[in-house]
């Protein structure tokens, strides 16, 4: 849909500020996760068959959860999010059919998995009672933060100097020009990067619409010219 998308712009004598590749690095989470980085240790298959999701949870060790190459279902946590412990098969398998099931048409890629690390839990969603944590989602232009957003509160932010040296240094090895990083906060009290987003389809979080495009169109001057 994006590739017709921009396909359709530039027909009509316009051009896409971020490109079909670019949208593809940020979007789908094999395209950015790393590992031996600042990421959660993150495995996948498009393979769907029982015997290849059992051989891709044999990587992992504990507790994981699931989502496919975008998106998850954490509001349904217990039934299609969260694994407790992969050795227990049965249960994993449930939960991962689950999940297959209810993404249905709308499962992109295929299945991945992401070991479940020890966040600084802040309480519990008000509609789906699942548990939050403090989490932040940085919107940038380049490699240049444009906002730093409350994930779950859109309160007044105060980050440390390491903090803001991870937000920093996050984005060196990014291909795109317009993206999003959400950070979440470990137990240890050290930021992880546990998601990346294309900066045209992530949501502002509560965040002030009109102050949002303000700041963008004072950092896009091409725009302009």
């Amino acid at each position: 849909m994006y590739d017709r998308l921009v396909t359709y712009v530039e027909k009509n004598g316009a051009k896409m500020f971020t490109n079909l590749s670019e949208y593809d690095y940020t979007h789908l989470i094999p395209n950015w996760v790393k590992d031996n980085s600042n990421h959660v240790k993150t495995k996948w298959t498009i393979d769907l068959s029982d015997k290849s999701i059992i051989k891709l949870l044999e990587e992992f060790n504990g507790a994981v959860t699931i989502k496919d190459f975008v998106k998850s279902r954490k509001y349904e946590w217990d039934e299609a999010f969260y694994i407790p412990d992969v050795s227990d098969t049965k249960n994993a398998l449930r939960v991962i059919h689950n999940f297959i099931s209810r993404q249905g048409s709308e499962l992109i890629g295929g299945l991945v998995i992401r070991d479940f690390i020890e966040l600084k839990n802040i309480g519990k969603h008000s509609k789906s009672h699942t548990p939050i944590f403090e989490e932040y989602r940085v919107f940038y232009i380049g490699n240049k933060p444009l906002v730093v957003i409350d994930y779950w509160n859109n309160r007044k932010i105060n980050l440390s100097t390491e903090d803001k040296k991870v937000i920093m240094d996050a984005p060196k090895e990014v291909k795109a020009k317009f993206y999003t990083i959400d950070f979440a906060r470990k137990s240890n009290g050290k930021l992880v990067i546990m998601e990346m987003g294309d900066g045209q389809v992530s949501g502002l979080q509560g965040f002030d619409e009109q102050k949002f495009y303000d700041l963008l169109w004072e950092n896009l001057p091409e725009s302009r010219a």
